[in-house]
């Protein structure tokens, strides 16, 4: 017997086919653009999502009967949303969760309720990126659209939708619009009315891991599967890393280093804190993950080679491996998308300092790489701050692909890293999720127990990692520098913090 878990990421699908043994025995991936359509404006196709879906899933079974494929659960990118007709076809491209056009609407929000108020009911700070500002933007600029819709729905409620025909959604999604109310786990009916909207656009509210249904004959025909196949509630693919990662006890802290990098620590409660670090419904009854996001990080190196210099990953590694000090004299602030945490604000703009005519591609791309480093550095001095404290962080995701990247992050946690033995975590967590619901395993704990067992990633000698905690320290004078440049001092209230 098989289960699928397929991830809906910011760059493409994936699907891993898991047996009950817990071993990976097929995968499959298809990419889809992200649309930049104007200034702040990060769209994507649904239709491609289901696309990719599809042949991801195609490739994952090949080689296998795929009569013994028994359920399948997702794994999705969260506040990519928009509307739907009656029909369920899509009326406008997904607005992201990079998307930043509300960034007014985000203003309004913390203005209407205060930002104190709206981060300790939803768990995030007003934000241009979440569902809240988004679907009042579309009131105010496209209400046309919003009078022939029938729902305002994200990735999870979209494929959930096309799979079994209900739009349902999982509170770890549902906190990550920005619509939920945290203390009540239902939809906040102050923030809708604020937006606009009618309550009735929003999705049904599913725990994880509830069944809903079989595949209907359209989705199994474009899937490959048997009708027969059981499809139970998805989470939040940040959530799925997590579990994937067997990141499940409170005080244990995972870095997920994809599109967005993203650290979340397991906890027992939710936590709020000035730096508005943001808690949500763990995957795990009980339990909450409590998150910082750095949305510059892997798109950050992507943004360098699609736009400035084309190169090879393989021979990227090859060079930077030889002279880890290749970027010594050059610095990059990783702010291509507004700030990031812990200082997050629509406003400031990344930057390189210290560059001049010797400096390479590699050069860029070392400094592009020191600096996402840095920056979830930073971050991570907020989990001990907040009183988080972790001896050893479970890392995930593409980064892991990179020897360099991998040893540059090992050298500056300043604690044990524990590379995962498969990237795909998100996947995997969203494999067991189906495991559970179909009886392959007990509990969510059981289904991951060694299922992505990991080992300690070597950090660079000494002497390296000490040239990097010295070029740390003129980093965060870096970014004192961009700080004043958008006036904005230390311990100022941010405006449009994203997620």
């Amino acid at each position: 017997m098989y289960v699928l878990g397929i991830d809906i990421g910011t760059s493409g699908a994936k699907a891993l086919a898991v047996d009950e043994g817990g071993r990976i025995s097929g995968r499959g991936y298809a990419p889809y653009p992200v649309i930049q359509a104007g200034p702040g404006r990060v769209e994507q196709e649904p239709s491609a999502w289901w696309s990719a879906l599809a042949q991801a899933v195609r490739g994952a079974c090949t080689g296998i009967d795929t009569r013994l494929v028994a359920a399948l659960s997702l794994s999705t990118q969260g506040a990519s949303s928009f509307l739907v007709d009656a029909s369920g076809k899509p009326l406008h491209n997904a607005i992201t969760w990079m998307d930043t056009r509300a960034g007014r609407e985000s203003a309004e929000l913390a203005e209407a309720f205060g930002d104190e108020i709206v981060y300790r009911s939803t768990g995030w700070a007003a934000s241009a990126c979440l569902d809240a500002a988004k679907l009042r933007w579309l009131a105010l600029n496209e209400p046309s659209l919003l009078e022939r819709a029938s729902r305002f729905v994200s990735t999870l409620e979209y494929v959930n939708y096309r799979l079994v025909g209900r739009y349902a959604i999982d509170p770890t999604n549902a906190a990550a619009r920005q619509l939920l109310d945290l203390g009540s786990g239902t939809w906040d009916p102050r923030l809708v009315a604020w937006t606009g909207a009618d309550p009735s656009l929003l999705p049904e509210l599913m725990p994880t891991g509830d069944f809903l249904g079989r595949l209907e004959p359209e989705a199994a025909e474009a899937l490959g599967l048997s009708p027969q196949v059981k499809v139970y509630n998805g989470a939040h693919d940040q959530y799925c890393a997590c579990l994937g990662s067997d990141t499940l006890h409170p005080g244990e802290i995972m870095l997920s280093t994809g599109t967005a990098w993203v650290l979340m620590a397991v906890h027992d409660a939710p936590l709020f804190t000035a730096s508005r670090l943001s808690p949500g419904p763990h995957i795990v009854a009980g339990l909450w993950g409590i998150l910082a996001s750095l949305p510059s990080a892997g798109s950050a190196l992507e943004w360098l080679r699609r736009e400035i210099s084309d190169f090879g990953y393989d021979e990227l590694n090859a060079r930077l491996l030889g002279r880890r000090n290749a970027a010594e004299d050059l610095l990059f602030l990783p702010l291509l998308n507004g700030g990031q945490f812990p200082a997050e604000d629509d406003r400031p703009r990344g930057a390189f300092l210290g560059l001049s005519l010797g400096h390479d591609r590699w050069t860029l791309a070392a400094a592009v790489m020191e600096g996402v480093a840095f920056q979830m550095r930073l971050a991570l001095e907020e989990f001990s701050s907040a009183g988080i404290e972790s001896s050893r962080i479970n890392v995930t995701g593409g980064a892991l692909r990179s020897p360099y990247w991998k040893g540059l992050v090992a050298s500056v946690v300043d604690q044990e890293a524990l590379a995962l033995a498969d990237p795909d975590s998100a996947a995997l967590g969203a494999a067991a999720i189906a495991g559970v619901g179909a009886g392959l395993w007990a509990d969510l704990g059981a289904a991951v127990r060694g299922m992505n067992p990991g080992s300690i990633i070597e950090p660079w000698p000494r002497e390296e990692r000490d040239r990097l905690m010295a070029k740390f320290g003129r980093y965060r004078a870096g970014l004192e520098m961009i700080d004043r440049q958008y006036g904005l001092e230390a311990g100022a209230p941010r405006q449009g913090a994203k997620s």
